[in-house]
């Protein structure tokens, strides 16, 4: 990232639904301070809420003794949001479309595409001992 940050701000959490209140009240606050619309601060919480659950559930197993780390990132033109746990990661084309018929009543499988929808960018870095998505929202 080349642009100047304006601010930045990084929050670790041990692998516990417990916190995902207090990580998507930190990130509206930071999302509205960032000069976005109440819809948009909702979106860009519901797909941090989807990602930090995953982190908890899928990437650390829901082991405690594993962190979650989220760190916000906002430049004059985008906010940035970084959720990294200490899975092992994923294959991307092991995910099921949620749109094709067999996968429409499905109970879960739709989170990657719904955080697609919601955001302008979607990065995924799979490393050893770590996955961190990386989620973008442009500032108008």
């Amino acid at each position: 990232m080349s642009e100047k940050i304006e601010f930045e701000h990084t929050e670790r959490f041990p692998s516990s639904i417990e916190h995902l209140d207090k990580i998507e009240s930190i990130s509206a606050d930071i999302a509205h301070k960032a000069g976005f619309d109440d819809s948009t601060v909702d979106d860009i919480s519901i797909a941090l809420t989807e990602l930090v659950n995953n982190a908890i559930h899928h990437g650390n197993h829901d082991d405690i003794s594993k962190q979650v780390t989220v760190k916000f990132t906002r430049t004059p033109t985008e906010l940035t949001i970084s959720i990294r746990d200490e899975g092992r990661g994923f294959k991307m084309e092991n995910l099921n479309n949620p749109l094709q018929p067999e996968n429409l009543l499905a109970d879960n499988g739709r989170g990657i595409y719904l955080v697609r929808a919601l955001m302008d960018d979607v990065k995924f870095n799979f490393s050893e001992g770590n996955t961190e998505v990386i989620i973008s929202k442009n500032r108008k």
